[in-house]
């Protein structure tokens, strides 16, 4: 995420950070997970693991999960984000709506960011979806090289649907 907002320009109004909901303070990333980002020309040297707290997540515009399970963690520890919270998968899907206006106000700005928040958590509900099992992205922890791989090529399209969505940069559909 942090890459494609840097690519995208968005970086002077999204500031991102990682945290995990049953991480150890100071570990080191999993080796498969920095051969992927690696692999993919993203710097993943200076990672440590970070545990999420309540302080962490009280000031956050937005807190994307990977599960439903992350999500219902993060609104347990503090219940006033839950209109701020997804997961990415679900992010990505309400981000690509037919539903989404063409234009929120003030595109590239922290404005249009809380706007772009705040209409997806009113598109959440309506936005189609065959099972809530699709928004989830399982941890590939314990599994082979080529799950991360997997994982990261989803989260890759989840973001490349997303950034633009939070920036205004597109129309009112993903296809155009």
């Amino acid at each position: 995420m942090r890459d494609a907002v840097a690519r995208g320009g968005g970086h002077m109004v999204i500031h991102t950070s990682s945290a995990g909901t049953w991480a150890r303070n100071g570990e080191p990333m999993q080796p498969f997970a920095a051969a992927t980002l690696t692999e993919q020309h993203v710097d993943a040297s200076g990672f440590r693991a970070i545990r999420l707290t309540e302080d962490l997540v009280r000031p956050c515009d937005l807190v994307i999960t990977a599960t439903r399970e992350h999500r219902s963690h993060v609104v347990g520890l503090v219940p006033g984000v839950v209109r701020r919270t997804f997961t990415l998968l679900e992010l990505a899907r309400v981000a690509t709506s037919s539903s989404v206006p063409a234009r929120l106000e003030a595109p590239g700005t922290a404005e249009h960011l809380r706007a772009s928040v705040a209409w997806a958590a009113q598109l959440r509900g309506s936005v189609s979806r065959r099972e809530e099992s699709v928004d989830d992205l399982d941890d590939p922890l314990g599994t082979p090289l080529e799950v991360y791989r997997e994982r990261a090529e989803a989260i890759t399209r989840a973001v490349e649907q997303i950034v633009p969505f939070l920036m205004g940069e597109r129309g009112a559909t993903a296809a155009g």
